[in-house]
């Protein structure tokens, strides 16, 4: 006598522990326990739609649905698992979750289950949303130029990195910076975000040639008592470039030929001497930037001599080879042109 399955009867098909596949199915679903709705409860903030996830507020969404994942107890061998769309506003969401493998290892194809799980959002505020609601400020940047006034161009950089921060940022974006305002001495960067204005006053360091330095400031208690400080960091920008003239405590006049994060690479332009000057020191100098005329020159050879010829006509005789056509830069210190040998400016 054949094998057939003690529940429907069925004969000559493929047997999973005695029961055909489609009545071992039936008592085996792919998934074994759903999570319950309290297992799938979260608070969405009601102004910028972050969820509280694992005690983080976060805006990336797609946590919901891992957690759906990871909370469900599933059999066999499981291939897939699509969770669906899910609103994300307050109350209570009937969620289809699609679950695709095999029960058992011996069942002959892959197959795909649907089923129902309820997630329930609850309205809050998120810390972020309820500082800005409240006007509370947590965190100060405050970018201060050394050597030059800030320009225009200064404040536009400033805020395309602020917001190349906040764009790559894990935490609550939307309202994390208060204001980008403009003062007599620099820019100031009000926040609400502890996190942010770090990696936002980092970024900027690492932009500009700069030094940087954090404080603390007890603003007041809270209602239990603790203490409410404000973080303060402080950005100093050596507002110089390579090409500029400075003058260094009303003395010595250089021109720059690179700038790095912690040094100046300068050309002493009385005695043509090169200096490498550490970041630091120049902090605690005057630097001015002068406003002095340049030039383009061209170098000839002439009669066994280096000639610079310049844009406005001026002839050089250079003391040094250069090679014959290559174009320089020329600067003039008090009328008198200088070569910067080491500026040779592509053709």
């Amino acid at each position: 006598m054949g094998r057939f399955c003690p529940i429907c009867g069925r004969e000559n098909v493929n047997f999973v522990e005695g029961l055909c596949e489609d009545c071992y199915r039936k008592l085996n679903p792919l998934v074994k326990e759903l999570p319950k709705i309290s297992q799938l409860t979260f608070r969405i903030c009601t102004s910028c739609g972050s969820v509280l996830y694992k005690g983080r507020w976060t805006r990336k969404f797609d946590v919901i649905k891992k957690h759906i994942q990871e909370v469900t107890k599933f059999r066999g061998y499981i291939s897939k698992v699509e969770v669906g769309y899910i609103p994300l506003e307050p109350g209570e969401h009937e969620v289809q979750l699609t679950v695709c493998g095999k029960a058992h290892d011996a069942m002959s194809s892959e197959y795909c289950e649907e089923y129902r799980v309820y997630v329930n959002l609850i309205p809050d505020v998120c810390p972020t949303c309820r500082s800005v609601i409240m006007g509370k400020e947590k965190a100060l940047i405050q970018v201060r130029y050394v050597g030059e006034n800030y320009t225009k161009d200064d404040v536009l950089l400033i805020r395309h990195i602020v917001n190349q921060v906040l764009a790559k940022s894990d935490e609550v974006q939307r309202g994390a910076v208060i204001d980008i305002e403009e003062t007599e001495h620099g820019i100031d960067i009000k926040l609400t975000n502890n996190t942010i204005a770090k990696a936002i006053a980092s970024a900027i360091h690492r932009t500009f040639p700069s030094r940087i330095c954090e404080s603390h400031k007890l603003v007041g208690v809270d209602r239990s008592g603790r203490p409410i400080t404000r973080l303060t960091i402080s950005i100093h920008i050596l507002n110089v470039k390579k090409g500029d003239v400075v003058q260094i405590d009303g003395k010595d006049v250089y021109y720059i030929l690179a700038v790095s994060k912690n040094t100046i690479y300068v050309k002493n332009l009385k005695t043509k001497t090169n200096l490498r000057i550490n970041l630091n020191d120049l902090f605690k100098r005057k630097v001015v930037r002068l406003d002095v005329r340049k030039s383009i020159g061209t170098v000839h050879h002439r009669n066994g001599k280096v000639i610079v010829e310049c844009e406005d006509g001026t002839k050089i005789e250079y003391p040094k080879y250069l090679p014959e056509g290559v174009k320089v830069r020329v600067v003039y210190l008090e009328d008198k042109p200088i070569v910067i040998e080491e500026e040779i400016v592509p053709a």
